[in-house]
């Protein structure tokens, strides 16, 4: 199957179809055309965050990239679960296991909070493990 029939395979037939089965060059090829979809609205995001010099312009221009960015992520949700779904099918797995990949994923949400909240806070006033304060 090739990359442009794996891509007319998931968006345009297979768009709700949860039953049957699909080969890993539809998977793999989604997948790709996922990442390249993401390449390039970082790529367009850099070259409207730093092809100007008005602050206000360049945060509107983001602001309406994020949300298309937000409008497509979710236009290949469901096909991506359903040829997630199919997949599995071919490998004669439940198509149900797609499901723990969403609660796993939204996980990281929180890890990255705790993260940032980490790198924010004060510093340790006194000595620590790793030596005197920078202050």
């Amino acid at each position: 199957m090739s990359f442009v029939d794996a891509i007319k395979s998931v968006l345009i037939v297979n768009y709700f179809n949860f039953s049957g089965r699909a080969r890993r060059s539809e998977y793999n090829y989604f997948l790709l055309f996922n990442i390249l979809i993401n390449i390039g609205f970082t790529i367009l995001a850099y070259l409207l965050g730093t092809n100007t010099d008005d602050i206000i312009s360049a945060l509107t221009s983001l602001a309406w990239l994020a949300g298309i960015q937000l409008i497509v992520s979710l236009l290949l949700f469901i096909p991506g679960i359903s040829v997630g779904v199919r997949r599995l099918h071919d490998i004669n797995k439940s198509g149900w296991w797609v499901l723990i990949m969403i609660p796993l994923s939204l996980l990281v949400i929180p890890v990255f909070i705790y993260l940032y909240w980490l790198i924010i806070k004060e510093g340790d006033s006194s000595s620590n493990n790793y030596g005197e304060p920078v202050k």
